[in-house]
């Protein structure tokens, strides 16, 4: 996929004030991590429980890019904390997310985002209720990741042109069905509407019937947005209705839109904006209590037999992607598993003792006869 540039106004960059903005690290496993914080103006933690929205970039973008959306200025009188992680670099050198995609980084980012959680609950006084994700592109694909594989923190999500994986497609099975709203062009040539998927990606109907099903969602109402900007778009909002937790899927259509963010006045509508006000809605009815994430994804993993042929059952308590690596650190293949029993075969490998490495970065042996 194309490196994504995040374009806004000069008036909305100057409007911006930077002085609740911080640049800050955390270490995940001995690896430091970078994220850029934003507290909303005269913030006070011991009389406010505030929300917090991560906001995340596109393959090869950077936080402080994305803190160009806007996202600081809601922020400030809707009085939520704005969090901006820097993805890792994968196999081609660019800052991405390790979301199942081909594209994927091998980082530890379900221990970066449940680390961070715990964080602003402990140190900001954050309500553990009001945790939202939203993305652009590959960070919109990770928003995905993160619905279906941390569905006990996150309370819902906002989708900006990037689908579902076809892993988490494959694979999620949330226990808390995430609110999603997804925004998309018609004409998006980098990660394609509802025609020539891209190879590990689906596309915007299949990611759309997904959550239509999760949700139990009847149908869709259909209004046009007022078409007020000469851009050349219109766009159709689709509010799903009769879903188990109602108006819980929303789609923006943005017909003959392409791969970018949506703005005003160049655009009809502002996408932090509409999501923000999508995202508020949402409150998670039982989110994980802090530090309960912090156990190594392969603790919960049971392997039977093991030594074994190469074929075994493998039972998780969560999705993910494994990495079946040589004791030299070859991957030599990778597996997609969900949650429960998988019948998983590495009849094609050597002999010999091998690691699974999970999406967490846990790791587990087991010996091939």
């Amino acid at each position: 996929m194309k490196r994504i540039l995040l374009t806004c106004t000069a008036a909305l960059l100057s409007a911006v004030s930077f002085s609740q903005q911080t640049n800050e690290t955390i270490s995940i496993q001995g690896v430091t991590r970078n994220f850029i914080q934003y507290l909303p103006t005269s913030f006070n933690q011991a009389t406010e429980s505030l929300p917090v929205v991560f906001v995340l970039h596109g393959i090869g973008g950077t936080a402080s890019g994305m803190t160009a959306a806007g996202t600081n200025l809601i922020a400030d009188t809707a009085r939520f904390i704005c969090v901006y992680p820097q993805g890792m670099n994968n196999f081609q050198g660019q800052a991405s997310w390790a979301n199942g995609t081909g594209l994927q980084s091998s980082a530890n980012d379900l221990g970066l985002f449940n680390q961070l959680i715990d964080k602003y609950i402990l140190d900001f006084n954050a309500d553990p209720s009001k945790i939202y994700v939203t993305g652009l592109s590959m960070g919109s694909i990770m928003s995905y990741t993160l619905a279906c594989q941390m569905n006990n923190r996150i309370a819902a999500i906002g989708a900006m042109s990037g689908p579902m994986s076809t892993n988490d497609l494959n694979t999620c099975v949330p226990t808390y069905v995430t609110p999603v709203m997804h925004v998309h062009g018609t004409a998006d040539d980098v990660v394609p509407y509802d025609a020539n998927p891209l190879p590990t990606l689906t596309l915007v109907p299949e990611t759309i019937n997904f959550w239509k099903n999760a949700h139990n969602c009847a149908s869709a109402d259909s209004t046009q947005l007022p078409n007020i900007a000469n851009d050349g778009f219109t766009v159709d909002r689709f509010v799903y209705a009769g879903c188990t937790t109602n108006k819980a899927l929303e789609l923006w259509r943005v017909n003959g839109g392409g791969h970018t963010y949506f703005f005003q006045p160049l655009n009809d509508f502002t996408e932090a904006i509409d999501i923000w006000l999508f995202l508020r809605k949402w409150s998670h009815p039982s989110p994980a209590a802090v530090g309960l994430e912090a156990h190594d994804l392969a603790e919960t993993v049971t392997i039977a037999p093991n030594p074994s042929n190469g074929t075994f059952k493998l039972t998780s308590g969560k999705p993910s992607v494994v990495s079946v690596k040589s004791i030299n650190g070859k991957t030599v293949q990778t597996v997609s598993i969900k949650a429960g029993e998988n019948n998983v075969n590495l009849n094609g490998i050597s002999s010999g003792i091998y690691l699974l490495e999970f999406m967490d970065g846990s790791t587990k042996r087991i010996v091939i006869q």
